[in-house]
């Protein structure tokens, strides 16, 4: 055993009540902040911290599962009072700078991974402008499935359900579905889209 591990075992039920105490502290101050700003506030907490997320998001409405990582900080768009509409499974990773769009459900199954600045966008909206009567709102929730992988940088438009163990490389756009096992990288969306 390292010395580095047994002063970790020697603190370690020094250090618990501490924690606990730190914990509770960090809610209450969260729940002032909500009651001074509302949701926009916790969007904000998340955008700035580097750990905890799991217990943000649950204290406001969101479902996490067991042993989800968050390596840095979230962003949460359209969040609508709360969070309850992100559903997130067990041993998933969400990395740094993962925006979510809540404007619709968004369910992560279990064992799926997020890369650093993926994005899921469950709408889309033009605007008031011109545009608007060519494009109305439209609204979808997203699914990915168990065990998927989104790259850095991916992005998945609102409606689409990625399949269990899909792979989308980094930087795609999927508009799409995406069936169980299947690759889709910036590669194949480019040729889908040229013919």
């Amino acid at each position: 055993m390292s010395a580095l591990s047994s002063i970790r075992t020697i603190l370690r039920p020094v250090l618990r009540p501490v924690r606990r105490e730190s914990a509770r502290i960090g809610t209450t101050r969260r729940k002032t902040l909500f009651l001074r700003y509302g949701i926009d506030g916790i969007t904000r907490e998340l955008r700035t911290t580097v750990y905890d997320q799991a217990r943000i998001l649950r204290e406001f409405g969101a479902e996490i599962g067991d042993e989800v990582m968050f390596p840095g900080p979230i962003t949460v768009v359209n969040a609508n009072g709360n969070f309850s509409n992100l559903r997130i499974g067990n041993h998933c990773h969400i990395g740094a700078d993962v925006l979510f769009d809540l404007a619709d459900k968004i369910t992560i199954e279990d064992y799926a991974t997020l890369s650093m600045r993926a994005v899921v966008v469950t709408h889309i909206d033009v605007g008031p402008g011109p545009l608007s009567e060519k494009r109305p709102r439209e609204v979808g929730p997203v699914t990915i499935g168990r065990g998927a992988y989104l790259g850095a940088g991916a992005t998945v438009l609102h409606g689409v359900t990625i399949g269990k163990e899909a792979t989308i490389g980094a930087l795609a756009v999927v508009g799409r579905n995406v069936a169980d096992g299947e690759t889709v990288t910036v590669a194949k969306v480019r040729s889908s889209l040229d013919r």
